[in-house]
């Protein structure tokens, strides 16, 4: 067999030759212009200085569970806790409070760990009740 030289390399197919495996050329990089979604999220994190954190009433967790995972992912009072759980259950929905981004993400994943449904809506400014009202009635915190 005799030595190819790297031309003949590139123009060869890529198949088996005499028990020898042929080595292709990696495939050039295709550059894609779409829009990364985390850089539209990112985006979306600078447009707002609150948001929002809900529970939802689901007919599955307890309103023991709920209370007790309020306080203890977001540090409320047991009364205050209460007091949004019973307002979820009554009216479907509660705010939790408002906070940065990073605070309320944390919150609203640890919700989800916990099983209990929860969204994080922007607002402007904590207590602001114009981009992001939910007309929950429940203080902002």
């Amino acid at each position: 067999m005799t030595a190819m030289s790297a031309e003949e390399r590139e123009e060869a197919p890529a198949r088996k030759r005499g028990g020898r495996t042929a080595v292709m050329d990696r495939p050039e990089e295709v550059r894609n212009e779409e829009v990364d979604e985390d850089d539209e999220e990112d985006d979306e994190e600078e447009k707002y200085d609150y948001w929002r954190v809900r529970i939802f009433n689901d007919g599955v967790n307890t309103r023991e569970h709920v209370a007790r995972s309020l306080v203890q992912i977001t540090g409320m009072a047991e009364e205050k806790a209460y007091e949004t759980m019973m307002h979820a259950h009554q009216h479907g929905v509660a705010t939790v409070g408002d906070y940065e981004y990073e605070t309320a993400e944390v919150y609203h994943f640890q919700f989800g760990h916990n099983g209990i449904n929860s969204d994080l809506k922007p607002v402007r400014e904590a207590g602001d009740g114009e981009d992001g009202e939910d007309g929950d009635g429940s203080e902002s915190g």
